[in-house]
């Protein structure tokens, strides 16, 4: 072997060496990679772990801590279960309360509204509140106390006895804060005014009037008939003034509301335009036509004020539990939302969320002690929303309660809802009446001719018509008719003087000459046919348009002539419901 050759195999060995390792050094340093990314991976989510752990303990140690404060207020803790025994046997009616009533734990914690609002209602049972130790409970914490009786003595079936502090439950939200806190000392924050003061004084409305869901249980009981007469119309008279309160975009937002669907009362179906499916409170969308939509309304306030809808006979009752853990006299009304909470269940709900909301000096600790368990874990307790949480919109709970399908509750809210029905069912005839009238455009030869039920067009058509049949036709070319009659000539002329050939040349400029001619005068025949045509289809659109002008125009006066006949009907029954409505 040549010392070249050597020199070239030794070359290539070292290529290929040198070439295996870089491959080997690439591969260690995509693994040293991985191994980089797999430790930073294992570092995060060792330190979210060990975070979360942290987190976690913190939470036990700070709910130990929140036990062991909360372990200071232990008589009110023992006072608040006992008057949760004592109030759960008034309720349910078990009879003889009196061991109940004398319970050690049932000591008077200083500042506590419970204590002496748990023994004010417990001679409910023979018809007695106490009156001293319900004052002591109302100076103590106004708004709950009142919101307690109320709904403890409409549980039992004497609202009567509470009747005194119903508008203080009702009107609750607005009290001054002045004179009124919690048992601490600290007075809890409300507007200055009430609000019949704010409404006469000018304040600004809020956006959204809210409904608590303790004002909500007290609502459902005064519709259910379970407040009595003069219960009803405090509620009712509450419910006016947070309609006062109602800004301009919130009654619009209302009337709109009102005129989305028909109402499900009374009866539904197709005679009123109405839904039909009611299956477990659930409804189709009504039919957007205006017509029909009102003639449902205008049913449905009939049916109020014929007494047709009407509410539960205001016999107060007690909303006792039955065994299956159901106010037995608490159902919804017949025909009523299957899935709708009962009077009964929700001024329980009201009690039970009261009572087991603690005193002032421990209710931060109990709320807090509550999110600190579920936060390691704990399931949390489904007792439904707080006494005083929303409940909804004023706006929205008037309108379901209109479109729904309890009798009770449509009938309770039908004087609420008049004014704005009326004036909705107004704005609607309004812009029916607004809407523009039909018409129909036509095209003839660059003209546009229009029908309207008040002009048929004529003159117009007549101009556009005669002026598409005046139009010049295209007609025979008459300068290469000529030019080529000329060449036929010229042609002739030369064949008899010069020869014969010329003769070809004469018959193809004649043959020319007559195949320009008619050519020609059959373009501009076709394009007078075409025309004809044109004005004879425009005489019938034109024919068309007339009859279906008149046709829609006919049925937009029907339409408007009914609509108005169903306003008047309806505002008949309004002012009918508003007459047989007590103030």
């Amino acid at each position: 072997m040549s010392t070249y050759s050597s020199w070239r195999s030794d070359q290539g060995n070292m290529r290929a060496l040198s070439d295996e390792l870089a491959a080997q050094a690439a591969m260690a340093r995509s693994r040293e990679a991985a191994l980089n990314r797999r430790l930073r991976s294992l570092e995060g989510d060792l330190s979210s772990r060990v975070e979360v752990l942290q987190r976690l303990v913190n939470a036990l140690i700070e709910l130990g801590e929140v036990r062991e404060e909360l372990a200071l207020f232990a008589p009110a803790r023992r006072a608040r279960d006992a008057a949760r025994a004592l109030t759960r046997a008034v309720v349910t009616g078990e009879g003889d309360v009196s061991h109940l009533r004398r319970a050690p734990d049932l000591a008077d914690v200083p500042g506590y509204w419970l204590v002496p609002a748990a023994l004010a209602v417990a001679d409910l049972p023979a018809g007695r509140v106490d009156a001293e130790a319900a004052q002591e409970a109302l100076l103590r914490d106004r708004r709950r106390a009142a919101t307690y009786l109320v709904a403890v003595c409409a549980l039992v079936g004497r609202p009567g006895l509470a009747r005194e502090w119903a508008p203080w439950a009702l009107d609750a939200p607005v009290l001054p804060a002045a004179g009124w806190g919690s048992a601490d000392g600290a007075p809890e924050p409300a507007p200055a005014r009430t609000t019949s003061a704010r409404a006469a004084a000018g304040d600004p409305a809020p956006d959204e009037v809210l409904v608590t869901g303790a004002e909500r249980a007290l609502w459902l009981a005064a519709a259910a008939g379970a407040l009595g007469d003069d219960g009803a119309a405090d509620v009712r008279r509450a419910l006016r003034e947070r309609v006062a309160l109602l800004d301009d975009d919130a009654r619009a937002r209302w009337r709109t509301r009102l005129l989305e669907a028909a109402p499900a009362l009374p009866g539904g179906g197709a005679d009123w335009g109405t839904p039909a499916d009611h299956a477990r409170g659930r409804r189709r969308a009504a039919a957007p036509d205006t017509l029909p939509l009102l003639r449902s309304w205008a049913a449905w306030s009939r049916a109020v004020a014929d007494g047709e809808i009407v509410a539960p006979a205001a016999e107060p009752r007690p909303l006792l539990l039955g065994a299956a853990g159901v106010p037995s006299g608490a159902t919804a009304a017949p025909g009523g939302d299957e899935d709708a909470e009962a009077p009964g269940e929700a001024l329980l709900r009201v009690v039970g969320s009261l009572v087991d909301e603690g005193a002032p000096v421990e209710r931060d600790l109990l709320q807090r002690a509550e999110v600190l368990g579920e936060r390691v874990g704990r399931a949390p307790e489904d007792d439904g929303p707080a006494w005083d949480a929303s409940a909804g919109t004023l706006v929205d709970l008037l309108v379901a309660d209109a479109r729904g399908t309890d009798p009770g509750r449509a009938a309770f809210v039908a004087p609420l809802v008049a004014d704005d029905l009326r004036d909705a069912s107004h704005a609607r005839a309004a812009q029916l009446a607004a809407a523009p009238a039909p018409s129909r455009a036509l095209r003839l030869g660059g003209r546009t001719v229009t029908v309207t039920p008040t002009d048929d067009a004529t003159a117009p058509a007549a101009t556009a018509r005669a002026e598409l049949l005046a139009r010049p036709v295209e007609g025979p070319s008459w300068g290469v008719v000529g030019a080529a009659g000329a060449a036929a000539v010229v042609a002739l002329v030369l064949g008899i003087v010069a020869g014969p050939a010329w003769f070809v040349v004469t018959v193809v400029a004649g043959v020319v000459a007559a195949w320009q001619w008619f050519a020609g005068e059959q373009r501009g025949r076709d394009q007078r046919m075409q025309a004809q045509q044109r004005a004879e289809q425009f005489d019938a659109d034109l024919a068309a348009a007339r009859r279906d002008v008149a046709a829609e125009a006919d049925r937009a006066r029907t339409q408007r002539e009914a609509v108005a006949t169903v306003v008047s009907d309806l505002d008949e029954a309004l002012a009918d419901v508003g007459a047989r409505t007590p103030a």
